[in-house]
């Protein structure tokens, strides 16, 4: 516990001071934060567009129809935030990932560690729980932006159902972009070089973003960030249901946009998920995979190395 706990505050500390990683972070916050803006000027100017007509209607005598913000759930309004969690979240839970490893081995710190009393266990561990840190703060951000908007976004009714909904969605979000933080560590600590360390996480994210959609439902790469188009049912051909099939359980971001949807209750009705294993057990596979390999590759890792290439 004595040198476990300094691996932890090393490896934080160092995401801190990466600029690379901040930089991601921002993009993140800000994103969320053009989120909240989007949902509260939807609804500033709903409400205003409805208390004209209100007015109108009143004064001519016709019935008032209900103000159709108070007809969807508040939760709606933050549907755009888990497309800005399966792209830039999961995009910096990979840069995140091959930092806390690659700064290690470029940097010649591995020697240092390894002189310790202390097994490849140990800097495993370390590393996952640096990481898992480093995600639940990034969400947490995330999630205190979401009920600042809540709170003060006007006439919005949010219940306790609805807090909890809010909760689930977060947990969620972090156990996704979890998934792209650890195939990142398990990629750098069995590179042999400092690009394929980098290369290896971002093309899975390109392929399980934007080429897995498309070949399971006929998602284009525009049609990929819009939350609602995103889960448009796939067209009913062989090849799709085929596709389905064999990729369905792989499209890990198809399987959360679809979580997402329903936890913030703007899934449209009648919409399943395209593969055969539903979205829920089809991430917990895929995180135990990650996990898996993320353990073996930093389990190995040599710390008498210096570098990628020594």
């Amino acid at each position: 516990m004595t040198t476990f706990r300094p691996l932890i505050g090393q490896a934080l500390w160092g995401l801190a001071r990466d600029r690379t990683v901040t930089l991601m972070a921002a993009l993140f916050v800000i994103l969320v934060l053009i989120s909240a803006w989007l949902g509260w000027s939807a609804t500033t100017t709903v409400n205003a567009i409805y208390a004209d007509a209100a007015k109108f209607l009143a004064a001519s005598g016709q019935p008032v129809p209900p103000n159709p913000v108070m007809e969807t759930s508040p939760l709606a309004l933050l549907r755009n935030l888990s497309i800005y969690v399966s792209l830039i979240g999961a995009l910096a839970a990979s840069v995140t990932g091959f930092r806390l490893v690659a700064t290690d081995r470029r940097a010649g710190v591995l020697p240092l560690i390894g002189s310790r009393p202390l097994d490849t266990w140990t800097y495993a561990a370390s590393r996952l729980v640096s990481l898992a840190l480093a995600m639940a703060a990034l969400v947490a951000l995330a999630a205190a932006v979401s009920v600042m908007t809540f709170l003060i976004l006007p006439g919005l009714v949010v219940t306790s159902a609805d807090w909890l909904r809010l909760t689930l969605f977060f947990v969620l979000s972090w156990g996704f972009v979890m998934l792209f933080g650890l195939v990142a560590l398990g990629a750098t600590a069995t590179a042999r070089s400092e690009p394929a360390g980098v290369l290896t996480p971002v093309s899975v994210w390109l392929a399980v973003t934007f080429i897995l959609p498309a070949l399971t439902g006929n998602i284009h790469p525009t049609a990929a960030i819009n939350p609602v188009s995103a889960l448009a049912a796939a067209p009913d051909t062989a090849f799709f249901h085929v596709m389905g099939s064999l990729f369905g359980p792989l499209s890990v971001a198809e399987s959360y946009k679809f979580l997402a949807a329903d936890l913030l209750r703007f899934l449209p009705d009648g919409i399943l998920s395209r593969g055969t294993v539903p979205p829920l057990p089809a991430l917990f596979m895929a995180w135990a995979v990650a996990l898996a390999f993320a353990l073996r590759g930093l389990s190995r890792i040599d710390l008498t190395k210096i570098d990628f290439d020594a």
